[in-house]
C-alpha cells in the first residue's frame, strides 16, 4: 500500500534529492592527489592533426583509448585532445561506450559513469556527457539522461530529456544502502 506524501516525508524528499545532486556535482573535483598526478594517455594510434582552429592544435587518438590521471580512469575508442597556449583547452571523447571511473573522497567512495561522447571543455570546467547517459554511486545511487551537463565551477547539474526518455534518478533506500 502506498503511503501519502506528508510535508515531512515531502521535506525528507526534497532534501535527499538535494544531496545526490550535491554529491554528483562534486565528483569530478575528486581527490586532491588526483590533480597532481601525472596524466597519462595511451592508444593504438595518434595523428598530429595539422588544422589549428579557434587558434587550437589538435591531437587525435584511436583505438583502445585508456586515460589516467591518479585515480581517474576513462576508457574510449577516440579521443581528440585540443591545445592552446596554455595547454589542454578540450578533450573530447567518444566510444560504444565511453566509461568513467573516479575515486570521489574517503566518504563517498567511487562513482562510474558511461556515455557515447564526453566533451571535457576544461577552459570553461564544463563537463558535456551525452548519449545514455548513466551516472552510479553505490552510495548515492543513479542518474540517467540522454544529456547531462556539470559545471564544475558552479557545481551545477543539468540533465536534458530525449524524443522518448525522461531524465530519471534513482535513490537506494537505506536498507540496500547497508
Amino acid at each position: 500500500m502506498l503511503k501519502p506524501f506528508t510535508k515531512q516525508s515531502n521535506k525528507y524528499l526534497i532534501n535527499t534529492i538535494i544531496l545526490v545532486l550535491l554529491v554528483f556535482s562534486k565528483t569530478l573535483l575528486a581527490l586532491d592527489s588526483d590533480k597532481d598526478a601525472d596524466f597519462l594517455l595511451e592508444g593504438d594510434n595518434f595523428k598530429n592533426l595539422p588544422v589549428v582552429e579557434n587558434n587550437l592544435t589538435q591531437i587525435k587518438y584511436w583505438g583502445n583509448i585508456s586515460i589516467q590521471q591518479g585515480t581517474l580512469k576513462i576508457k574510449s575508442d577516440e579521443a581528440i585532445i585540443f591545445n592552446d597556449k596554455g595547454g589542454v583547452a578540450k578533450v573530447h571523447l567518444t566510444g560504444s561506450p565511453v566509461k568513467m571511473e573516479q575515486i570521489v573522497d574517503v566518504e563517498f567512495g567511487k562513482i562510474d559513469i558511461v556515455a557515447k561522447d564526453i566533451d571535457f571543455r576544461v577552459n570553461e570546467d564544463l563537463l558535456i556527457m551525452t548519449g545514455n547517459v548513466v551516472i552510479k554511486s553505490k552510495i548515492q545511487g543513479e542518474m540517467r539522461g540522454e544529456k547531462i551537463t556539470m559545471n564544475l565551477k558552479t557545481k551545477e547539474i543539468k540533465g536534458e530529456k530525449s524524443d522518448n526518455q525522461r531524465v530519471k534518478l534513482i535513490i537506494k533506500s537505506k536498507k540496500d544502502n547497508e
